[in-house]
């Protein structure tokens, strides 16, 4: 009996056989997808871009959401509307500031006078003092009135009293006399020492009676009168804002609420008042005449009423 000399082929040979078929059809795929290629009926970058697709397929659309809706109101800032009262309306100050958000109180007027009596001996020297000795008194008891917002107004720089009692104070006249405006009142010059001190100490004491808030008008030099004849002032914008920053300064340990009456020409480029807009800036509130409401409207002045 014979025996077959065939033998079943081992495992690596079998591997081997099959790699080997692989190998070969894919030699054959390779040339004939070159040759398509090649005749232009396949496109390799069609191809990738399809494959890219496959592989990363587009998110689903979603439509854009609208944005949310703010249905917050808006805050409004309603301008302050105060009241001029006269002093010798104080008794009534509360019943009369009925409607308003405060009231508005002549502190210190364009002659130099007082509505109080100052502790300074220059305002008892120029007779600009209050002769009611009660005065300061009732003034506490109005600006402690819960509810009740109290502004002290100050005719800053025109000073009468103060031009007569100290003449060498004043603006003057390119002849030496102190100048005086079209109502004959006198202005005091910023750049003195003893101006400076002087309005410090009568802010001072007003903050110290308790006013919520002082308003300075006239607070600049001259801007109507027979400005020809007034001595020229050297460096007025860096004078008056020494001055302001100074008044700003001593005020700083005070709860009042400094503000200035702004004045129209502040806009421009060469103020004759001196104020500029960078020194409007440094007040805790700005005032207006009605007709420099529009000049002055990146500050959203205050009116100022007219009975002032």
């Amino acid at each position: 009996m014979r025996h077959s000399s065939y033998h079943t082929p081992s495992l690596p040979s079998r591997i081997g056989r099959v790699l080997l078929v692989l190998l070969c059809s894919a030699g054959v795929l390779s040339g004939g997808f070159l040759l398509l290629c090649g005749l232009g009926v396949l496109s390799p970058a069609a191809i990738s871009q399809q494959v890219s697709a496959w592989l990363h397929p587009p998110a689903a659309s979603t439509p854009a959401s609208a944005p949310a809706e703010d249905l917050s109101l808006p805050e409004e800032n309603d301008p302050f509307q105060g009241v001029f009262l006269s002093l010798d309306q104080l008794a009534d100050a509360q019943t009369l500031a009925d409607g308003y958000d405060g009231v508005i109180l002549p502190m210190k007027t364009a002659d130099g006078a007082l509505g109080y009596v100052s502790a300074l001996p220059l305002a008892a020297d120029a007779g600009a003092s209050s002769g009611d000795p009660d005065r300061n008194e009732a003034l506490r008891a109005l600006n402690d009135t819960p509810g009740l917002y109290t502004v002290a107004q100050v005719s800053c720089l025109r000073d009468s009293a103060l031009v007569r009692e100290e003449p060498g104070l004043s603006l003057h006249r390119v002849s030496g006399s102190p100048w005086l405006d079209e109502s004959r009142q006198g202005w005091l010059d910023p750049a003195q020492p003893q101006v400076q001190s002087y309005l410090i100490g009568l802010c001072r004491e007003l903050a110290q009676l308790g006013f919520d808030e002082i308003l300075l008008t006239d607070c600049g030099f001259p801007t109507q009168g027979d400005l020809d004849s007034l001595r020229a002032v050297e460096e007025k914008e860096e004078t008056l804002e020494t001055f302001c920053r100074q008044l700003q300064g001593a005020l700083a340990d005070t709860p009042v609420t400094l503000s200035v009456m702004g004045q129209r020409d502040s806009v421009t480029a060469d103020p004759v008042s001196g104020q500029t807009t960078a020194l409007l800036a440094t007040f805790g509130r700005v005032w207006t005449q009605a007709e420099d409401q529009e000049a002055l409207a990146a500050f959203d002045p205050v009116v100022l009423p007219a009975d002032t």
